[in-house]
């Protein structure tokens, strides 16, 4: 469909930008717009040496190439004539550049279409309710030679006291045998989830936020928000007791203990999450389960996203539920998308494939529609959920966060904002406290508003004035998010 979409702009003399969620995934759409357009096809992304970016930069802008393929960043891309701007996986956050400038660049691409009078094309397995809502929407339902999808078998955890239920290790078993591919995906980096002292109960925590160390098996562990690393204690530093607990599994611990059970020989065992390998180790990690003969691909969510591997029939996600426990509106949401996205890398080929799904939760609603494939109800639910609760896509979302080295001050920034922030037709929550970050107190407030600029007003009013407020607002940093995702 993308490719048939490009060449119509590009019969019309109009060019294309080809936007994907992860580095990783440029590659391997670039081969397949190279294969049907040749040199009109530049890539842009941040990984690219400064020369290779500008070359291509330039290439663009001179009109010697006309299509774009990148991830968010290539929506800026110096077309002069765009026609189409293509948008592949458009649920992914990834989209959403969190640094400053804040952009997202699904409504980037939006006004840059509206702008072009171009068409703006979104593609997903999984769109967002938003998406749904206000979008008009064209069904793909079956796959590509009409292959069925690929049966979703749920696997219930409670009880458990390993991290495999003995389903999952037969089916590993099996592909092992008849020298098959699979992916697994455990939503959770590192070795174990966090140290403790048998004897006090001491948990060994980030000294600049309130989280837990993550053990890694090269023997240290670290904090995935600041990067702080320490190596790992062989004594309680509290009660001097030598008895220090490893809890829960890991990515880093998955891949240990699958390529110790089936690794070996022709069977390749790969593992593709953010500790492994920059973005450009991503892609070779993934070249390499790709010429392997058979194998595992392991990882986090990145082994979902967007992959093609005909080769794969056997699907498996671990501890499905974790996202569901996340403090987010979109705990649902995500946790349908994730293993539903999963199971669309199995069975793209002409064996078929099944998919094997770890949760403690197996009446849950998202997992139950995802192991239906039934996307439609549970995108309908969702939205009537939403509409009751007022979140989007039937408000606006504004985020507020006062961060300080010294609690107080960040809570009176807050309290300050709060006691002067009343945007018309909407309902402000907080000011609660988040997790301390790099060192930082934060404190949050949310608005949930119907009328979307007047709220952005009203908000962006009142931080100008706490800027004035010389003596509450030193120290304190405020950060303000319009749609966080």
């Amino acid at each position: 469909v993308y490719l048939q979409a490009v060449q119509a702009a590009l019969a019309a003399r109009r060019g294309a930008i080809v936007l994907v969620p992860e580095i990783a995934l440029t590659p391997q759409t670039v081969r397949r717009f190279r294969a049907r357009f040749g040199e009109k096809v530049a890539v842009l992304h941040s990984g690219q040496r400064p020369a290779t970016r500008h070359d291509q930069w330039w290439r663009l802008k001179a009109g010697h190439a006309r299509v774009c393929v990148g991830p968010r960043s290539a929506v800026f891309a110096p077309l002069a004539n765009i026609g189409l701007i293509v948008i592949d996986e458009e649920h992914e956050a990834s989209f959403k550049h969190e640094g400053d400038p804040r952009y997202d660049a699904r409504a980037v691409a939006e006004h840059r279409a509206e702008a072009h009078d171009a068409l703006l094309l979104l593609g997903s397995a999984t769109p967002r309710p938003e998406t749904v809502h206000r979008v008009r929407r064209l069904r793909l339902p079956e796959r590509i030679d009409s292959r069925p999808l690929p049966p979703v078998t749920l696997l219930d955890m409670r009880g458990a006291h390993r991290p495999l239920h003995p389903e999952t290790r037969a089916a590993l078993a099996d592909l092992r045998r008849s020298g098959g591919k699979g992916i697994v995906l455990l939503n959770r980096r590192g070795w174990s989830n966090f140290l403790s002292c048998r004897s006090c109960g001491r948990v060994w925590m980030c000294p600049n936020c309130e989280v837990a160390l993550v053990l890694h098996r090269p023997g240290y562990v670290s904090c995935h928000h600041c990067g702080h690393r320490e190596p790992v204690p062989a004594r309680c530093p509290h009660c001097r007791c030598s008895t220090v607990a490893r809890h829960g599994t890991g990515t880093e611990r998955l891949e240990h203990e699958l390529q110790e059970a089936l690794g070996g020989g022709d069977f390749e065992v790969v593992r593709l999450d953010a500790d492994a390998a920059s973005p450009a180790g991503r892609e070779r990690a993934l070249e390499r389960f790709s010429a392997a003969p058979a194998g595992l691909l392991v990882g986090t969510q990145m082994v979902a996203k967007g992959h093609d591997f005909p080769e794969v029939t056997l699907g498996v996600v671990l501890d499905a539920d974790q996202t569901l426990r996340f403090p987010d509106f979109r705990a649902e949401e995500r946790t349908f998308s994730l293993i539903t996205q999963l199971a669309g890398r199995a069975g793209r080929g002409e064996r078929g494939g099944r998919v094997l799904v770890q949760t403690l939760a197996p009446a849950a609603r998202a997992i139950q529609y995802a192991a239906r494939h039934d996307s439609e109800r549970f995108l309908a639910d969702e939205l009537r959920r939403r509409q009751a609760l007022d979140y989007p896509p039937y408000a606006s979302l504004i985020r507020i966060v006062c961060a300080a080295h010294q609690p107080n001050a960040g809570a009176a920034a807050a309290a300050w904002l709060r006691a002067r922030l009343e945007p018309p037709d909407a309902t402000v929550l907080g000011p609660a406290p988040l997790f301390a970050l790099r060192g930082r107190a934060r404190r949050q407030l949310l608005v949930k508003a119907r009328d979307r600029a007047a709220a952005i007003a009203a908000v962006g009013a009142v931080v100008q004035a706490l800027a004035r407020e010389r003596e509450i607002v030193r120290g304190v940093s405020v950060s303000v998010d319009v749609d966080p995702v």
